[in-house]
């Protein structure tokens, strides 16, 4: 064998040996990217399960807060009425209303028992 002759039978293995490794690699690559986008699938299908969820939440959330509902609700089971505008105060009028009872004195009851009497004094 002459030295060309070997030079092209040692490029033509090298070249099979590294078609081969590119052929491997290429195919782990690939399998890799199915494997990603199998992952990718799934995960869009649980955004899309939670969007659908927090759309049902979102439409129960408004049933449930709508301010005529409550307010029949409020009424039926807790006794409230609304905020008069006579009950609302300003903070000039805060140190008024938070003054502590005043004692008026001790008397003593007809059966002997103690009471006291205080007054508050009653600020709008």
């Amino acid at each position: 064998m002459t030295g060309w002759s070997m030079f092209v039978r040692q490029t033509t293995v090298l070249c099979l040996l590294l078609a081969v490794a590119l052929a491997v690699v290429l195919l782990t690559v690939t399998h890799q990217v199915q494997n990603l986008e199998e992952e990718l699938k799934g995960l869009n299908r649980a955004i899309a399960a939670e969007e659908q969820k927090m759309h049902v939440l979102q439409a129960e959330f408004s049933f449930l807060a709508e301010p005529e509902r409550l307010r029949r609700l409020a009424s039926a089971h807790l006794g409230l009425m609304p905020v008069e505008p006579d009950q609302l105060g300003s903070f000039a009028t805060l140190d008024e209303a938070l003054q502590p009872p005043v004692d008026v004195g001790i008397r003593r009851g007809g059966t002997g028992a103690l009471r006291v009497a205080s007054a508050r004094a009653h600020v709008r």
